[in-house]
Order: structure tokens, then sequence, then C-alpha cells
């Protein structure tokens, strides 16, 4: 018998699945492009406006419980997309809404032959996708990407000019700024291929990213698994009123990291935990590195260094430390700038005369990590509702102009989607959709018809080659919309019944 805090739906599921995307997307599409439309959040924490389809999709909860299972899964159609490429969200939803209803119009449903061929048709996209993808290569193609992303000239011409600096292996962050201007500036940093151990050390869950501003970081090669391992210098910092710190280490698991997030979440102490990043050469010497540009003693198992002996003067400095789920970044490093020239000046002596390829690329990428370069984007505004909300425009912007750097641009405003034909009847009628929605956002009702290899402005209406008129979406954002919309769709389209557990109130009503 089953639990009574459990029901099972009554409703037939898939009449549920379809009944919770439309609501989910409905809300959600009108932010598409270059509309403007915004949707306002009131949550019991926080509020504001914003035309963000991933944040939107994340603070979105609907009344039926049945509907709100299914909303936690169409939400990852733009957590993924997010995750992957940093923009594209809400044209992922659009193209999973778009699948569902074709789904919706058959007489029969086959779960599993509807999976086989989605998935064969996404597979048939991204090669489409891949061959006709152009390399860019300028710096005015760079803001013609970031236009299409963000449509103003200042931010596009900003972002354009920031990438072509810091090349397509840069990082760059958006952070706030302290006046109403909004500027780019070049500082020292590093790039860090992992992110938190664990969500609680999350500081902005709207966000999904931990942030310390002037933090001080632990760096060693040992692996923590005592609480003793990080308690020592926890109350250390304590005592003298610091309460966040930065831990660099193999890894970091049982008890000790049960020590950080019990003191976490009772708001006793702040950490950010990350294993030691991949680095392709020897992990110490990549340790070693950080901790000469941090400023920081690498505590080393092998040079028999005890943790409990660390103390503050042995900690690493930087302006800012950022971590997200799969990245983390190091911005402004305190360490002494002399002994890091002389560590450069030490690497091209020995690269000039080492003759091993594999050791000459070790080097090179080392001289490269000395040498780095982290560009913030300091967003500033009138209210704080109108920097969050620009903030996100702009670091959707900052991440599909770099996909597009990385992999190349096909035709934008839904063109290049619209353009694709593969053996699924049901995909290439989805991937027209954007289009459709991108006009409809727009007011666009008339225009001739394209040609092949034009592509329209929606803004002004102007038709043309799509790469002379600047209409161009990145080809890794479009490869990553379609394949999350896939993917949910897939999971959905097989799911066969529900099981949901009710919410409290509902309880208590019944």
């Amino acid at each position: 018998m089953l639990d009574e805090k459990v029901k099972i739906t009554q409703k037939e599921t898939f009449d549920v699945i379809r009944s919770a995307v439309n609501k989910t997307v409905d809300l959600i599409k009108p932010t598409f492009g270059p509309s403007g439309n915004k949707v306002i959040i009131s949550k019991l924490t926080h509020g504001y406006v914003l035309d963000d389809g991933v944040q939107i999709a994340r603070d979105l909860e609907l009344s039926d419980p049945s509907e709100n299972a299914v909303l936690k899964v169409v939400r990852e159609v733009a957590i993924k997309t997010n995750d992957r490429v940093g923009d594209g969200t809400t044209g992922s939803l659009i193209i999973l809404q778009a699948i569902i209803d074709e789904i919706a119009k058959l007489h029969f449903r086959d779960g599993r032959k509807l999976d086989r061929e989605l998935k064969k048709g996404f597979e048939e996209a991204k090669e489409q996708i891949l061959k006709s993808a152009k390399t860019i290569k300028t710096k005015e193609d760079l803001y013609k990407v970031a236009l299409v992303s963000f449509d103003d000239e200042k931010i596009a011409r900003l972002i354009a000019n920031a990438w072509f600096k810091l090349g397509v292996d840069g990082v760059l962050t958006v952070d706030r700024s302290n006046t109403m201007e909004t500027v780019m500036e070049l500082t020292d940093g590093i790039s860090l291929n992992k992110g938190y151990l664990s969500p609680y050390m999350i500081t902005n869950p709207q966000r999904m990213e931990a942030v310390f501003e002037k933090a001080y970081i632990l760096i060693t090669d040992f692996r923590l698994t005592e609480a003793n391992d990080v308690i020592n210098i926890m109350n250390k910092l304590a005592e003298k009123k610091i309460l966040n710190l930065v831990i660099i280490a193999d890894n970091i698991e049982q008890q000790a990291l049960a020590t950080l997030l019990v003191n976490k979440m009772k708001g006793i102490f702040n950490t950010i935990a990350i294993s030691a990043p991949d680095s392709g050469s020897s992990r110490t010497v990549f340790l070693e590195d950080i901790a000469l540009m941090t400023g920081a003693k690498l505590f080393s198992e092998k040079k028999g260094d005890k943790l409990e002996d660390a103390k503050i003067s042995d900690l690493g400095r930087c302006g800012r430390f950022i971590s997200k789920r799969n990245e983390s970044i190091i911005v402004d490093p305190k360490g002494d700038a002399k002994k890091t020239k002389a560590m450069v000046k030490s690497l091209l002596e020995a690269l000039s005369s080492e003759s091993n390829k594999s050791y000459k690329e070790d080097i090179k990428k080392r001289i490269a990590r000395f040498s780095n370069k982290v560009g913030v984007i300091k967003v500033g505004a009138p209210t704080e509702n109108e920097t969050n909300a620009l903030r996100y425009k702009i670091e959707d912007a900052v991440n599909s102009t770099l996909s597009a750097f990385k992999g190349g641009v096909v035709a934008g405003a839904g063109v290049g989607l619209l353009e694709l034909k593969t053996s699924s009847e049901i995909l290439n009628e989805a991937l027209s959709v954007p289009f459709r929605q991108l006009k409809n956002n727009i007011g666009l009702d008339s225009h001739r018809p394209l040609a092949k290899g034009e592509s329209i402005n929606v803004v002004t209406g102007e038709i043309g080659p799509w790469h002379k008129i600047g209409v161009m979406d990145p080809a890794e954002v479009l490869i990553a919309q379609i394949e999350s919309a896939v993917s949910i769709a897939s999971l959905l389209v097989t799911s066969s019944g529900m099981v949901v557990e009710k919410p409290q109130h509902i309880k208590e009503e019944q």
C-alpha cells in the first residue's frame, strides 16, 4: 500500500507534461530575442525584473504538484544549455515546447520510437551546423555576434574588444560597478577547470556561484579527510574576524568536507573548496604556480609539511575568487610580482634549451599561466533591478560571443535552425518555431521570402546575406539548444506514469 504522503496522478501523464511545459515556456518565450520583454519575479527572499530564461525557470513554481514535478525536469533544458554555453536557454525551451506540441498531434505515441527518431534527428542537425559554420576572424565579426545577443552598440563593442584582447582562451567575467557606468577592466587572473565541491558552498543562489571578495587561499596537495585538517586554520582566521576561506586541495571529503558544510550552513564560517585542477602536467607543479601567483605557501605531503602548522601568513590572497559548478577564477592574485617575473624568465630560458616536445609544451603552458589576464565587465545602472537585469543580459552576450569565437557562427535570427532538414519531421517543425517566435515578439508581420544564405534583422527589417548584415548565431549554442531540448523531450515522451509527493499545505487542507 502506498504511503498517504504520496499521490499517483489520476490525469493522463502526457496531458500533465504538456500543460506544465506550456505554462513554463509561455511565460518565458516573450523574452526571446531583442524584444525587451521581461518577467517580474517576486519571492519571499528577493524580487527583480529580468529577461533571462534560465533564471526565470529556476524561480518558477507551479501550483499543481504534478505539473510542478514536470517543471523540475523541464528546468534542466535551460540549466544544461546554460552550463554548456552560457546562452540560448530560452531558445532551447521554445524548441522543447514545439517538440511536445508536435507529438501531441499524433494519434498514437510510441515513446521508444520517438526517442530514437529525435536523437537521430539531432545528430543530423549537429552535422549540418558544424559543416556550415564560419570561423570568427576579426573584431568586427565579434562585434556583430555580441550585437545579435544584446542589441546595444556600446556594450556589444565593449564585449567584442574584450574578447579580441583576451583571445579565445581568455577569461571574461561580469561584476557589479560602483558607478552607473558599464566598463571593462583588464587584470591578472587564473582560470581553474574545477568548481565548488558542494552546492552548499554557493553564496549567490540566483547565479549558482560562490564568490569571496579579498579572499584568503589555502593551497595543498594533501587529500583532506579529517576535521583537524581544516579546523586549525579556520580557528586562526576566526580569531582575526576573517570568516571566509578558499581551499584548493587534492580532494576534500569525509569529515573535513562535513566540517566545512556544517559551519557554512550554521552561518559560522564560509568556505569554498575545490579539487586541484587538471593541468595536463604535474598537479603539484600546477599548485606551486598558483601558490607563487597568489603569495601562498604550498603545503605538500611530499615535503613533509603539516597542515596544523599553517598560519594566516601562509595563505594566498586575491582580489576576488569566483567558483561555479565546473570552473573557478582567481581575479587579481596578490603574489610578489618580482618573483613571478623571475619565474617567467627562468621558464623562458628552460624553453630555449629544451628539446623534448612534450616538455616544451608543458613549459609553454606554464608561461601562459603566469601571463594570464582576466577581463572584468563592471555593470552599472541607476537602480538595483536594472543592474541585475543588465548583468544577466551581458553575461549571456559574453558567453554567446565566446561560443562563436570558439566554434564559429551560422545564420542568426532563427534562420540557422529553420534551414536544418533532418529525417525527423517532428524535429524539423520544432526547429522552425524560434524564427516565428522571434518575429512575433518584435511584431514583424511580413517580409519578402528569404533566399538561401540570407537572414533578417528582426529589429530593422533588413534582409541580406547573414554574415554581411551581421545576423549570426554561435554554432555551439544552436547545437546545445537542440541537444538539451531533444534530451528532455525524449525523457518526457517515454514517461508512462507519475508518482508525486503532495506538498504539506495540500495534505493539511485535505
